[in-house]
């Protein structure tokens, strides 16, 4: 991010793949007049390690538009650094956390005494340019403010620590959680500082150098964590607590429900089409037809699924089906995206890796996130969609991904909610990645999409049996939990298997490969096999270039 004052930039991007960036140069942005702002932008509060200070003075709006576009989205962010006495060589400030949108407060760190905080408030405005192909520019405007030298804790004074980065929400289905704390504020002159934590009645334990406790697995009902940090002046203690409930039970298909099935009627894997990178839906017409869709939810308009519903040729069925692929991180281009309105600032967290203009969500906060699904899903079912697809629904793994610290129960929990959702809304559901935990998903959705699951042969529970992940055991298929897909297909659901032609591991049809590599190998191994899946290669950008499916 751009420190210098008043520093606007700009960022052009077309898309051809919700998953691939193409990014042009700053001038053809030219024509779009950036963010707004009146006011100074200043630092208000005792700048003194634990006190909290406030970003203040700046007023921002987005400009008016040239005929032909709209405003998708519009968001201010804030970056704190600590710098040296002379505003220079700065890094990260002390007590960033994972929620950057949020982070309009900030709790000056002890290890930012001595420094100067710099202030770098960056308004955002999303512009769709087009609308087919669907094309954006992100425009950006910057303004830093400098502090004063951060002042010491005040001595004598017991020192404190604060939860940062989420803690669970007052009712919750997860029986494992975990917690992070900030560095503790103290006075050096008052000693070394000791931080423990307790689990309930538990004994007090050290706390971990990353300071970052797991609580283990907990029964239903309440529970409490408290830490308690301690030097010569004295100690405090924090406590934050919560309630364990049973999780809610998968709720059946509202209506006239349409569950994908593992095999079409010739007995072979339905076979499928992945085209969310793209704002039409390209046909696959004679031989390349398909029996499924599964195309962007906020791009695809009601005529065309009606159109694909009604007129286009399947490969087996009347007419294909449709899937709404909706994505269950932030994406900054989408009309809901603002944060503060339909996703809180608060739940915004890591940036999704590759991807800047995405960001991974607490999916703790499942109240504060209610209404930005409830809309989404109704949205789909407004256009007709069959089915929905809900994308990155794996920030448990590993637990850092996000920056909260999720876990398995966590994103159990939101997920029941939101599989129980589609089916009250008349649509079936499919599962997307997430291995570990297919054994639960197929008790809420209807089949599943995996990624790139031949190269590192994870496609099937055989493949998995043994592993030990986040607490789960995985067994054979048989067994009561088996991490790997065909536990949809053994149950005859539908699985749609996407392999890359960016990856340079399976070779295209008539490719002279050898081994695994070879197109006929991959097919015999993923698609030909009892509970084999729709498998297919595709190119990175989904925008329907490269469609190799594997056939009978």
């Amino acid at each position: 991010m751009k420190t210098r004052l008043a520093l606007a930039t700009a960022v052009v991007v077309t898309l051809t793949s919700l998953t691939a960036w193409i990014p042009r140069t700053a001038a053809s942005a030219a024509a779009i007049p950036p963010p707004a702002h009146h006011g100074t932008l200043r630092v208000t509060g005792v700048v003194r390690d634990g006190a909290t200070v406030t970003a203040a003075g700046l007023r921002w709006h987005a400009p008016r538009l040239p005929r032909g576009m709209s405003l998708l989205s519009f968001e201010v962010a804030y970056a704190w650094q600590s710098c040296d006495a002379a505003g220079t060589h700065c890094r990260a400030g002390a007590d960033s956390t994972a929620a950057p949108f949020a982070a309009h407060r900030y709790a000056v760190g002890h290890a930012d005494t001595g420094r100067r905080l710099r202030l770098t408030e960056t308004a955002s405005e999303v512009v769709q340019t087009q609308r087919n192909p669907f094309t954006f520019q992100v425009i950006r405007r910057s303004v830093s403010a400098l502090t004063a030298a951060v002042r010491a804790y005040p001595r004598h004074k017991p020192p404190v620590t604060a939860f940062v980065n989420g803690t669970p929400e007052s009712g919750t289905a997860s029986t494992e959680e975990y917690f992070q704390v900030a560095a503790p504020h103290a006075s050096a002159a008052d000693g070394t500082v000791t931080q423990r934590y307790r689990i309930d009645v538990g004994p007090w334990r050290a706390m971990p150098k990353n300071r970052v406790f797991f609580t283990g697995t907990l029964e239903p009902g309440p529970h409490q964590v408290a830490v308690r940090t301690a030097s010569r002046a004295g100690a405090t203690e924090i406590t934050v607590g919560w309630q364990i409930d049973p999780p809610a039970p998968p709720l059946p298909c509202q209506g006239d429900c349409w569950y994908p099935p593992h095999l079409d009627r010739t007995g072979h894997p339905m076979r499928w089409d992945w085209q969310i990178g793209r704002t039409t839906p390209l046909q696959r017409t004679g031989r390349n037809a398909v029996d499924i869709y599964d195309i962007d939810g906020f791009l695809t308009t009601r005529a065309q699924v009606t159109a694909i519903k009604t007129r286009w040729q399947a490969s087996t069925l009347t007419h294909p089906r449709t899937v709404c692929y909706l994505d269950l991180a932030w994406e900054d281009y989408r009309p809901d995206a603002t944060p503060g309105t339909d996703f809180p600032a608060g739940a915004l967290g890591n940036i999704y890796f590759g991807f800047p203009e995405e960001r991974w969500v607490d999916l703790r906060q499942l109240d504060a996130l209610q209404p930005m699904l409830r809309e989404r899903v109704a949205m789909c079912a407004r256009k007709g969609f069959d089915a929905v697809e809900l994308d990155d629904i794996d920030s448990f793994d590993p637990p850092s991904t996000t920056g909260f610290r999720l876990t398995p129960g966590d994103v159990q929990n939101f997920l029941a909610y939101a599989f129980n959702l589609i089916h009250q809304a008349g649509m079936t559901a499919l599962w997307k990645n997430s291995p570990y935990l297919s054994w639960w998903g197929r008790q809420y959705a209807d089949g599943a999409v995996v990624e790139e699951c031949y190269p590192d042969h994870a496609c099937f529970a055989a493949q998995f049996k043994g592993s030990r992940q986040y607490g789960i055991i995985c067994t054979a298929l048989s067994g009561a939990t088996p991490c790997g897909w065909d536990d949809f297909t053994a149950a005859g659901q539908w699985v749609g298997e996407a392999e890359y032609a960016e990856d340079g591991y399976v070779c295209s049809p008539g490719q002279k490969c050898t081994g695994p590599h070879s197109f006929g190998t991959f097919c015999r191994s993923v698609f030909a096999v009892p509970h084999g899946y729709a498998a297919v290669r595709f190119d990175v950008d989904l925008d329907g270039k490269i469609f190799y499916p594997c056939r009978e």
